[in-house]
């Protein structure tokens, strides 16, 4: 049973409701993402623009993760090369000893989260948000790094 403020006077309103419903579980994901990757509340900043920013910034950062691990679980056997830039694929790719146009968006990911600590024991489930956040800043430094590769903004 849903519970609801909301006005339902028809069939579809009905049937509204709860697809809404459902989709509050991607929104919390997102916000945990924002709270535990990129630690917003842990950033103290003193005054409401600067944290309006942040958010603002971060918020595409988290949105791009969120997106990623999403089709990683669902797709996990497309290329990453297709949805990621070249030079990150690079990197992974070099790490994993395996070729760039060979690299799976599943294999990749994982790679990510074992840049943040992931250790991939079998009985481990999947990398949580700060694993993630630690790999995918870490990826970028490497990226950045390495001279033969070129990121655009």
């Amino acid at each position: 049973m849903l519970v609801s403020t909301l006005p339902i006077s028809t069939v579809e309103d009905a049937l509204e409701r709860p697809r809404w419903y459902a989709l509050r579980w991607k929104i919390e994901d997102d916000h945990k993402c924002l709270k535990t990757g990129c630690r917003m509340e842990g950033r103290q900043l003193r005054s409401a623009d600067r944290l309006q920013r942040l958010l603002g910034f971060l918020a595409l950062v988290a949105v791009r993760l969120l997106w990623l691990r999403s089709l990683s679980r669902q797709d996990g056997d497309q290329l990453a090369c297709q949805l990621i830039p070249e030079p990150l694929c690079q990197v992974i790719a070099d790490r994993l000893r395996q070729s760039e146009d060979a690299l799976t968006l599943r294999a990749f990911w994982r790679a990510v989260a074992n840049l943040g600590g992931f250790l991939r024991r079998n009985g481990d489930g999947d990398p949580g948000w700060q694993t993630l956040w630690k790999g995918w800043r870490r990826l970028l430094d490497l990226a950045w790094s390495t001279p033969s590769k070129t990121l655009s903004p």
